[in-house]
């Protein structure tokens, strides 16, 4: 268990609906959402609600666009976090991913990425205390801080998955994590389908 995460409730959302990047040509940092993303970001804000103590978001753009409905909604400012930026194709860390270490170089950098996720989600933390936060990251992040989480509070992972426009609800007590799913689901179980360490 991790005694700083306790009382925390995160509401964990991959950024809505973006352009792909093969019809983007410019920064990856300034890639935008598509129309439908915009659509979702201002649904997300109204099932999510103004009752949150604070707003995180990875630096890249579509993530920024993605809580902004609500930010404005909140009257809060979107605070950035490196820590919640996509993992680049899980390219660190790159002094590991070449040489002797390079057979277990996708095991090492997903390790990595979650470290660095599990940092993100103690920052917030120690900000909010006890507080109910959103934050925005990406589809690559995401699967490997939630799998890390798991394993730390002995959760089965849930078998439902959010899909663009749905989210992650964490919550923290200091013996449980209990993850619940917010539709729109990647698949048929229903909206609120929890995975909780007893």
């Amino acid at each position: 268990m991790i005694p700083t995460l306790a009382g925390l409730t995160l509401e964990l959302v991959p950024h809505c609906a973006s352009v792909r990047p093969a019809d983007w040509p410019g920064d990856p940092i300034a890639r935008p959402l598509a129309e439908t993303g915009h659509r979702q970001a201002v649904d997300l804000a109204s099932r999510i609600g103004t009752d949150v103590v604070a707003i995180w978001s990875s630096p890249m753009l579509r993530c920024i666009q993605t809580v902004r409905p609500l930010a404005r909604a909140a009257g809060l400012s979107v605070e950035q976090l490196p820590e919640l930026r996509d993992t680049q194709d899980f390219a660190e860390p790159r002094t590991w991913k070449h040489g002797i270490l390079a057979p277990v170089a996708e095991p090492v950098a997903g390790a990595w990425a979650a470290g660095r996720g599990v940092r993100a989600l103690l920052t917030i933390a120690e900000h909010h205390p006890g507080g109910r936060v959103v934050a925005t990251s990406h589809g690559d992040l995401i699967p490997v801080l939630l799998s890390t989480l798991c394993a730390i509070y002995a959760v089965p992972p849930p078998s439902a998955t959010p899909d663009r426009g749905g989210w992650w609800n964490l919550h923290f007590t200091p013996t449980a994590l209990t993850i619940t799913p917010r539709a729109p689901l990647l698949d048929e179980k229903r909206d609120g389908q929890q995975a909780r360490c007893p």
